[in-house]
């Protein structure tokens, strides 16, 4: 019998919560799966590992999120797909001056208990190393931000988010629970480089045009990584009574790497001074 259908996952036991059969890692880059995820982020910039979290854990994590959602704070914003205010030095109709909506309700770390199995997860060492070694790179720290290092995006109905590029190089997500509509995440795969903006592509896609859509498949359970700096991307507006939960865990190669105190205050409706305990509602949060 396989280790996954002898025990339960716990916090006392993190690896628990991994398909470890499906996904069995120790001190080495060789495993078969974590060669693949390089594979696919050096090709597209993205790495899909289904069934990564077990359907027990995945339930678990569910009602965890279900219960703080109404904790957490609802974001209504406009922004370009740049993650900025519009760029007036361009002409109309540029994407640099282009609006796209986006709207969710972020969990803050502090609000994520110390027994969560999302938590125990994201702070057990081994897995830091496991997603070092899909991304291939020296080092990996946690974030240092209290609200952002571990999250949970709760996105119901009319809730989505626009089309844009990341500011970071890489995010970390697990899949936890789909909606009963929408919610597709899509991605343009390396539209610009660092060399090209490709100004004129990114406003095609922005117009409607789907030649080079692709919709990445985020079954609950799913641990994605994503280079999303170049490639644009977007999740479609939420439809239907059930929501859509996607944790999402920050890490960088330099450690003490913090967000800004907008984002902050505009993602979680709170500054650092007003950090609350797991399972308290700062006064700052709005509910959805």
């Amino acid at each position: 019998m396989s280790r996954s259908m002898m025990t339960l996952p716990t916090a006392a036991d993190p690896a628990s919560v991994v398909d470890t059969d499906a996904y069995p890692f120790g001190d080495s880059d060789c495993y078969p799966w974590i060669l693949a995820a390089r594979a696919d982020l050096a090709a597209d910039g993205v790495a899909i590992l289904p069934g990564f979290v077990r359907p027990e854990a995945v339930a678990t994590m569910c009602a965890e999120a279900d219960r703080l959602a109404p904790l957490g704070h609802h974001s209504l914003v406009q922004g370009t797909p740049y993650l900025g205010l519009p760029d007036e030095s361009f002409p109309e109709g540029h994407p640099r001056r282009a609006l796209v909506d986006n709207s969710l309700t972020a969990v803050a770390y502090d609000l994520i208990g110390a027994d969560s199995l999302l938590r125990v997860l994201y702070e057990w060492p081994r897995f830091t190393e496991m997603i070092r070694r899909m991304l291939d790179r020296p080092a990996l720290y946690h974030y240092a931000d209290p609200f952002g290092a571990l999250n949970i995006a709760a996105m119901s109905a009319g809730d989505e988010l626009g089309w844009h590029f990341d500011q970071t190089d890489f995010v970390v997500s697990i899949a936890l629970q789909s909606s009963s509509g929408g919610g597709d995440f899509e991605s343009v795969a390396r539209l610009r480089s660092a060399e090209d903006d490709a100004y004129d592509e990114v406003s095609a896609v922005l117009a409607g045009d789907r030649s080079r859509v692709s919709s990445v498949p985020m079954t609950p359970g799913t641990l994605m990584l994503f280079e999303g700096r170049n490639s644009l991307h977007r999740v479609t507006k939420i439809e239907g009574d059930v929501p859509r939960h996607v944790a999402l865990l920050a890490y960088d190669t330099v450690p003490g790497t913090d967000s800004s105190e907008l984002l902050k205050l505009v993602r979680y409706g709170r500054s650092p001074e007003t950090v609350a305990g797991p399972g308290v509602r700062s006064d700052g949060g709005q509910q959805q």
